[in-house]
């Protein structure tokens, strides 16, 4: 008995049934339109995946693309403030300059001075306690110059001071003038190396600039003594303290109180001595704490 041979199939049948009464519909679907609809299908879904796996990465590219705007964006802010920096210390340096000559110490010449305030070797400083000799508040030179500049000294509010922190030019203490600076070589040996301010017992003493405290205690002719070094070869010298607020290696800032004005050592009244030294060299402390005074 022969086999009957199997009958290959031509079409789908797709029946829809409505939910209502009305009567199903049946629809045929050869089996090249099902496979056509089957490729179709498979594109449709392998294109959502590539379509969602780009967006994905189009989202992290985005934000990405975000964040380096913002950080641009900083940069630019970032070089503005800096060209803003660069423009002010422009200005700060011809500033300086500009205080330097008035002070008689010439400019810079492009070269910046150093914050760094380095405590120099005790062989290389200048005496850090000179020697005074009594006898020089009786010579007719000291006398006749006591007698011309009894002058009271006011602190000078100008804002130039602070251009040039390091700088002494902040007046410690306000008082009278009782002594002034004598270095004159018609003098002989008999010299006041710096000026006397007379003032009130207790009267608060401020560092004349930034810098940092080399010495501070007792010695037999200015009593409780305070010297400070400021950096670039400048030392000040605070003396006949009735008490010293700060200790050796302290750094201070200019007008921070530093000292009460006393009358220790070889002093008759309450007054304060105060000098300023450069490489070794003492000046006059009125160039420096007058020279903004008319400005």
């Amino acid at each position: 008995m022969a086999l009957k041979k199997k009958k290959h199939r031509q079409f789908y049948r797709i029946l829809v049934v409505p939910d209502d009464n009305d009567e199903p519909k049946a629809f045929n679907l050869s089996l090249r339109r099902w496979l056509v609809i089957k490729i179709i299908g498979v594109v449709l879904v392998i294109h959502f995946i590539l379509g969602f796996a780009f967006y994905i990465k189009y989202y992290k590219l985005e934000k990405r693309s975000q964040k380096l705007a913002i950080v641009n964006q900083q940069l630019e802010e970032n070089n503005a403030r800096i060209n803003s920096l660069l423009a002010n210390l422009e200005v700060l340096e011809n500033q300086q300059d500009k205080i330097r000559n008035v002070l008689g110490l010439g400019a810079m010449n492009g070269s910046r001075s150093s914050t760094e305030i380095v405590i120099p070797e005790e062989r290389r400083t200048v005496n850090l306690v000179p020697s005074y000799q009594r006898e020089r508040r009786s010579t007719p030179t000291a006398d006749l110059i006591r007698s011309k500049h009894n002058l009271f000294l006011k602190s000078s509010k100008n804002k130039l001071h602070n251009f040039e922190k390091s700088m002494p030019t902040l007046l410690p203490v306000e008082g009278v003038l009782s002594t002034d600076y004598e270095n004159n070589s018609y003098s002989g040996p008999i010299q006041h190396r710096g000026i006397d301010i007379a003032g009130n017992m207790g009267d608060i003493v401020k560092a004349s600039a930034d810098g940092v405290v080399i010495f501070a205690g007792w010695t037999y002719d200015l009593g409780n003594l305070m010297i400070i070094y400021h950096g670039d070869g400048f030392y000040t010298y605070y003396g006949h303290n009735q008490r010293c607020l700060l200790q050796r290696g302290s750094l201070v800032k200019k007008g921070q109180a530093i000292a009460l004005l006393g009358n220790t050592g070889i002093s008759s009244a309450p007054h304060l001595h105060f000098e300023i030294w450069k490489d070794g060299v003492s000046l006059d402390p009125k160039q420096f704490i007058l020279a903004f005074a008319d400005l």
